[in-house]
């Protein structure tokens, strides 16, 4: 979507490749997959929604509203809090009451579970078997990863209001450094390894350099992709 010049505030779903998704301030993606997890609901489908959110939105209505519209009305809904201690400039716990995402899904009736973030495989296998567990019996969960933002908020952002000491610890438990060292443990070649990384890294060189050399979009462009029916087609 970024590639063709949208705003990821107004252009938020994909019908036909059964994708929603909206990057927004706080939790309005949580509003929009409440209501398309409430929707495979009815359908009577084996689909379930999937909302990633921050730590730092926890602490707005729409969390709350999600959490209990989901558990009131048994929605196949999976929760997941990418909890890295920082609501943009500030640390969450210094504005946070109680014990986090977690109790507060408990709270609403909706099972939740905390997971290392940094741990790839803990991640990937407490994901699968919630998932599996909203499909058996169609209630929301909310996965809870407790992980840390290495950055700032947003490019410009120097971080200067935090420790240097603080993030150093962090980085030495880095989810690629720590996956790296078991596959290694494991008997895999560090060249192998080597060869993924820098596969990876012109990966991500390619699409960035795809991003930078593409043309300003038309300005008929910006009517596409916007859904201005009243029933999108989802087949």
């Amino acid at each position: 979507m970024a590639i063709l010049g949208y705003d990821q505030h107004g252009h938020i779903a994909k019908p036909l490749c059964r994708r929603a998704r909206h990057r927004a301030c706080g939790f309005s993606n949580g509003q929009y997959l409440v209501g398309a997890a409430h929707a495979l609901k009815i359908r009577g489908t084996r689909n379930l929604a999937v909302s990633f959110f921050g730590d730092g939105a926890i602490n707005r209505g729409p969390f709350g509203e999600s959490l209990n519209w989901a558990s009131a009305y048994g929605l196949p809904v999976l929760f997941v809090c990418e909890d890295n201690q920082w609501s943009a400039t500030t640390r969450t716990s210094d504005m946070s009451a109680g014990e986090g995402a977690a109790a507060r899904a408990r709270a609403y009736g909706v099972q939740a579970e905390t997971v290392d973030g940094m741990d790839c495989e803990a991640v990937y296998r407490l994901a699968g078997r919630l998932i599996d567990e909203i499909r058996s019996d169609g209630r929301p969960r909310l996965l809870h990863a407790l992980t840390y933002r290495f950055t700032g908020h947003v490019s410009v952002d120097p971080a200067g209001y935090r420790d240097p000491a603080e993030v150093a610890a962090a980085r030495e438990r880095d989810p690629i450094v720590i996956a790296r060292a078991r596959f290694e443990a494991q008997g895999i070649e560090p060249g192998r390894l080597d060869a993924l990384e820098q596969a990876a890294r012109a990966e991500i060189e390619r699409a960035v350099a795809a991003a930078e050399n593409a043309p300003w979009p038309s300005l008929e462009t910006s009517r596409q992709e916007v859904q201005d029916l009243a029933s999108p087609d989802w087949t």
